[in-house]
């Protein structure tokens, strides 16, 4: 059972969530409300809590500065934002906080979010680092975040000091690195391949030898892209592809 606690400055807000997470009573259990980042961190000293449930927009302290406290002080501690603002999405997931809600909530959002932590707890090796698992990689294009789904993902590459994610259709930059989405994708899926490349290996369509020993992973995405395979990892591929 998970111990919340609900971190927002508006009483209708505090009970608005309470009555959208009533139906995870089974998984999670609301123990603690606090009104002000103060009153949170009070709370949060004297009881350990697995999951904190934070308004972005509070007097004082807002929710940003109080989650990166609290990620140096509860390390372990799973942390959703909720917020009415889209526009702090990437700064809260560069925080590697395990969703943001967008408000109003739906109880199918709420129910995703529930999904997410169930993957958090699942996932022990990754949360005694510090690092959660993204089911969305935040983008951002002319001042507004778009969240784009893991499955979505075809690959990553960097390109000129810029990241792009790359699904069938688009590419978008984000703010995250090639090493900070290498270490947070999930490990069965996608592959680095090469500093400038993550492949997602559900979406290769061919494996070509390319020149000095490194492949092309020919991908799923409309123009058909090419990723590169460096040497170093070229067995890796073979193994995964059952390639002799």
């Amino acid at each position: 059972m998970l111990k919340a606690l609900i971190v927002e400055d508006e009483y209708p807000a505090r009970q608005e969530l309470r009555y959208l997470l009533e139906p995870h009573q089974d998984q999670l259990e609301v123990i603690g409300e606090a009104q002000s980042a103060k009153e949170a961190l009070r709370l949060i000293e004297a009881m350990d809590y697995d999951v904190v449930f934070l308004d972005v927009q509070m007097p004082g302290v807002n929710g940003l500065e109080l989650a990166r406290q609290l990620k140096h002080l509860k390390p372990q501690l799973r942390i959703v934002f909720v917020s009415a603002y889209e526009n702090y999405a990437v700064d809260a997931f560069a925080i590697q906080v395990v969703d943001y809600l967008l408000k109003p909530v739906s109880s199918d959002r709420i129910s995703e979010t529930m999904r997410r932590l169930r993957v958090a707890e699942d996932n022990p090796d990754r949360s005694k680092d510090n690092t959660q698992i993204l089911t969305w990689v935040p983008c951002e294009v002319n001042g507004h975040t778009i969240p784009v789904a893991v499955s979505d993902i075809i690959y990553a590459t960097a390109e000129r000091d810029i990241i792009y994610i790359c699904t069938a259709q688009d590419r978008y930059p984000t703010r995250f690195t090639l090493q900070e989405l290498q270490e947070r994708l999930p490990e069965d899926t996608f592959l680095r391949t090469h500093r400038s490349f993550i492949a997602n290996l559900h979406q290769v369509r061919e494996i070509m030898p390319y020149f000095n020993g490194t492949y092309l992973l020919k991908m799923k995405d409309k123009l058909q892209s090419e990723v590169v395979v460096s040497r170093s990892n070229v067995r890796r591929v073979k193994d995964l592809f059952n390639i002799t």
